[in-house]
């Protein structure tokens, strides 16, 4: 069974500005700042092509958190390797346009685990290897019996015990969902083999699929399309890298980040890290709440 340790972002679509023929704007920055410029001088009717620059407007919508102008200026993200639970926080965004995978049209025979990042520092330590045999974890390296009996006595900080405690934990966590998964594979050809309204071909999948879904683990992983605009992904990033925020979904704000400051630089550079917390960045930008 395949394992993810962390999402994956990809920009998927991005800003085209188109000129309009008679209100005109500077001509220098790309697209973003073309369209954010012209929304801004729309305002204001300040339009012209000697006008202020493009760059240094947009800067200036910033720091007066004129942030109704950024709505126009979207991205979309196509998100994988998350949680289905992570998922459920993410889509609680409602500035968010959503295509998410589904589980009732979608194969989840095969499905991927996706480790929470506490689990996957656990996973990238002891490296388990999945046993094809029985479908079950197993560590790479348990602890000899001497070594077992020395560290019961000790505890405490003993390297061996934590270690041995360390597996069983990873191993528990793992081979829960992974059981969780064959259940559902089980009960999936069931119901198949049940098909009381003589359904054929993808509608008894579907009707199948549909039914035994809810056996999932919430960790499983999903893929989705996210669109929002720039001042949408300001706020996820900010509320959601903050410490107080679930460690998975602020791995995934830091994954974000990196993207959209690819694909929109000026509108993403006053993010800071001003502190790292269980190993993620928690991003503050100089203009909050923007």
């Amino acid at each position: 069974m395949k394992v993810i340790l962390e999402p994956k972002v990809t920009v998927v679509s991005k800003v085209n500005f188109l000129e309009h023929p008679e209100y005109k704007v500077p001509d220098d920055g790309d697209n973003f700042t073309r369209l954010g410029a012209f929304a801004a001088k729309g305002c204001y009717d300040s339009f012209g092509e000697e006008g202020r620059a493009n760059k240094d407007n947009q800067l200036a919508i910033l720091e007066y958190r004129h942030g109704s102008v950024l709505e126009h200026l979207n991205i979309t993200l196509f998100i994988e390797g998350i949680t289905r639970g992570c998922s459920l926080e993410l889509n609680r965004h409602r500035m968010f346009s959503i295509s998410q995978r589904s589980t009732r049209y979608v194969a989840e025979e095969e499905s991927a685990i996706v480790l929470e990042p506490f689990f996957a520092r656990l996973f990238r330590k002891l490296e388990p290897k999945f046993d094809d045999c029985v479908n079950r974890f197993r560590a790479a390296s348990y602890p000899t019996p001497y070594e077992l009996l020395e560290a019961q006595e000790k505890k405490g900080d003993d390297p061996i015990w934590r270690r041995l405690r360390d597996s069983r934990l990873l191993l528990q966590h793992l081979n829960s969902q992974c059981n969780s998964v064959f259940s559902y594979q089980d009960q999936v050809e069931e119901l198949m083999k049940m098909n009381p309204y003589e359904l054929e071909n993808f509608d008894l999948r579907k009707w199948a699929r549909g039914k035994a879904r809810n056996l999932l683990p919430h960790g499983i992983e999903t893929r989705g399309t996210y669109t929002t605009n720039i001042r949408g992904w300001r706020w996820f990033i900010e509320s959601r890298s903050e410490s107080n925020a679930e460690t998975e979904i602020r791995f995934l704000a830091d994954k974000v980040l990196l993207a959209v400051r690819e694909a929109a630089p000026l509108y993403f550079k006053d993010f800071e890290s001003r502190e790292t917390y269980e190993d993620v960045p928690e991003w503050k930008p100089t203009y909050s709440k923007v």
